[in-house]
């Protein structure tokens, strides 16, 4: 079934379109809270298919959805937004505005388990989800309602994406990340939207990136998820709906005290929704 979006009052005074780069694997991901806050003419995804393997091809397809010469915003979910940040490293892009990372900093935050996973073929992968299902009653009661996001991702990663594009592009790709120390660009305009603790984003590597802009923001979600996915994009759209002006999303207009109070309150509501 589709996924739906919620309920959003669609942005106006657009003058940028907005290009959307998956996190690791992308296949079968849905954005539908994009399209409905943005409108679905000024949204490009950028899924990640068998014809990206290494950085450089990943660089190579993010650019191939650049608008040429209309204004746009990067967004980069997870391992989308590293990515991002390398293409940034090389290049500054005139008609780029602003930059949001969407649960990620420079580098994706390592872990001994799926290391050693990934080590091993690529048909391990397939091993170690068999393997993680029949203990699925085991973990229930210690990750409790996280225990099913993660074992959706697992799945999908698996059947939508394939085993072995996933050891490909954890072994190709992601590990190659986090080595930039600047972008060419430190005045873009920057928005991290994250979680306050989450587990694939390294405390110290975030601040780092923070330090290559000027001017970095950030926006965070309250909630005890892992990880920032396309779960919570109805809220992560709002925030970036926040930071509209100041990332050249829309033209710039004055707005009353009242009116960014009224809109601070209902994305609250939001996230205290979503923790329930």
């Amino acid at each position: 079934m589709p996924k739906e979006a919620h309920h959003h009052d669609k942005l106006e005074n657009i003058r940028a379109k907005v290009v959307v780069a998956t996190g690791l694997g992308g296949a079968g991901r849905e954005y539908p809270d994009y399209y409905a806050k943005f409108g679905k003419e000024n949204v490009t995804i950028v899924c990640w298919d068998d014809t990206v393997s290494d950085l450089d091809s990943h660089i190579a397809k993010l650019k191939e959805n650049i608008p040429k010469e209309e204004p746009f915003i990067a967004v980069g979910h997870s391992m989308g937004g590293c990515i991002w940040l390398e293409l940034l490293n090389r290049e500054n892009i005139p008609n780029q505005t602003g930059q949001v990372l969407v649960g990620c900093s420079r580098m994706v935050r390592g872990d001994q388990g799926v290391e050693f996973i990934m080590k091993r073929p690529w048909w391990f992968i397939w091993i170690m989800v068999l393997g993680l299902t029949t203990i699925f009653p085991i973990m229930l009661p210690i990750w409790r309602k996280k225990t099913f996001d993660t074992y959706r991702e697992l799945w999908r990663f698996v059947t939508k994406d394939g085993a072995r594009k996933i050891h490909n592009q954890y072994n190709l790709t992601l590990k190659k990340l986090g080595h930039i120390s600047s972008v060419q660009n430190p005045d873009l305009p920057m928005v991290i939207v994250r979680l306050q603790k989450d587990t694939l984003v390294d405390d110290e590597d975030l601040e780092f990136t923070k330090s290559m802009f000027n001017n970095p923001r950030e926006q965070i979600i309250e909630t005890d998820a892992l990880h920032l996915t396309e779960k919570f994009d109805h809220i992560t759209v709002e925030k970036i709906a926040l930071e509209a002006e100041y990332l050249g999303l829309v033209s710039k207009k004055e707005k009353s005290p009242i009116d960014i109070e009224q809109f601070d309150l209902e994305i609250k509501k939001e996230e205290i929704a979503v923790t329930q």
